[in-house]
């Protein structure tokens, strides 16, 4: 996800957009954002209507309320902008209004010696108790099946061992 991410920025000179803490990425005329989310099983399944695996805050919701076209009431550009940091965006309240964000939902699942990773490009559409209810649009993507992932030992093959006194 973060190597999208960076490719995005880098190649096609996409900007980081921090909104409360919900971290983004948006094109250059900002008008699209996408963000990345954990989704449940139905995740890219077309037949099926994911819900993201994790309860989500009021950041998620604003998007998915300007997506809806019902965001007038509800955003406040200050979050926008806090912590934008050097290579970061703001966005004007005329610009947040006209921000469409999708989000890179995923689901992995083990299965005995391999691992299948689903996922969609979808824009949320209603919001509900934390959770996404009800998706705008939804590009399912081909699932991911790969060799087990082998976890990697950066420390080197001896324990290290820190000296603590205690008081």
């Amino acid at each position: 996800m973060r190597t999208i991410r960076e490719l995005h920025i880098e190649r096609e000179k996409w900007t980081r957009l921090v909104h409360g803490r919900l971290e983004l990425v948006c094109n250059p005329d900002r008008s699209v954002a996408m963000g990345v989310m954990v989704g449940d099983a139905a995740t890219g399944q077309a037949c099926l209507f994911p819900k993201n695996a994790r309860r989500r805050g009021a950041a998620t919701e604003m998007v998915t309320r300007a997506n809806a076209g019902d965001a007038a009431s509800f955003v406040q550009t200050a979050l926008f902008a806090a912590g934008v940091g050097p290579d970061g965006v703001a966005l004007s309240e005329e610009e947040a209004l006209a921000l469409k964000t999708w989000f890179l939902l995923s689901h992995r699942t083990a299965l005995g010696d391999t691992v299948r990773i689903d996922c969609e490009l979808s824009q949320p559409k209603r919001f509900q108790d934390g959770f996404v209810i009800e998706w705008g649009k939804r590009i399912p993507l081909p699932a991911l099946v790969m060799d087990g992932i082998e976890l990697t030992n950066d420390d080197g093959p001896e324990e290290i061992d820190i000296a603590v006194d205690f008081r």
